[in-house]
């Protein structure tokens, strides 16, 4: 049996099997740049992702808390806990006939608190609104506005924070009328 060696082929054989026997520099800088520019590709689409999902967090939130005060709102004229005349923004509280005294609602800009305060309704000026006692950089306003005597517009604005550090706003509307029991079937 007959082994091959180097010197076995011809040097024109020879010379090509050397050729290609691995990858040149060139080739390696070229194959290291092409992977090198995929590798900056996914992260900067990793990032883009990750920037995205936060923004959606903060305007999915924005839109419970708003919802929750709206329904609130509409909770406290049909179980009666305040009057319709009693759901309105500071100075224009109506509390003749009412059981409690209530301030009311702020129509300025407030931190969003987890504590209701001493009157046990979340948005209202007696809130705490101290650190320990808020949402970081959430910001709510109710404004109240009488449309007739039996209807009232509700509209929560809510400031947070969005892309690039700038504040974002989000408002939800709602109308409240003066007569809790239609809104329920009988």
């Amino acid at each position: 049996m007959r082994t091959l060696t180097e010197n076995s082929f011809p040097s024109k054989v020879r010379a090509r099997v050397q050729s290609e026997a691995g990858f040149t520099l060139m080739e390696t800088v070229v194959a290291m740049a092409i992977l090198l520019i995929g590798l900056i590709s996914v992260a900067a689409a990793i990032t883009y992702a990750l920037v995205a999902n936060n923004m959606s967090r903060n305007v999915t939130t924005g839109k419970l808390m708003i919802m929750s005060v709206l329904e609130q709102i509409e909770t406290l004229r049909n179980t009666r806990q305040l009057t319709f005349g009693q759901i309105a923004n500071v100075g224009q509280v109506d509390n003749t006939g009412a059981l409690v005294n209530f301030a009311g609602f702020p129509d300025d800009f407030r931190p969003v608190s987890i504590n209701p305060g001493p009157d046990g309704i979340y948005g209202t000026v007696d809130d705490p609104t101290d650190a320990n006692n808020t949402v970081p950089n959430y910001f709510r306003r109710v404004r109240i506005t009488p449309l007739s005597s039996n209807l009232k517009r509700v509209q929560v604005t809510l400031r947070f924070p969005g892309n690039n550090g700038q504040m974002q706003e989000l408002t939800g509307t709602s109308y409240l009328n003066n007569d809790a029991r239609s809104n329920f079937r009988r």
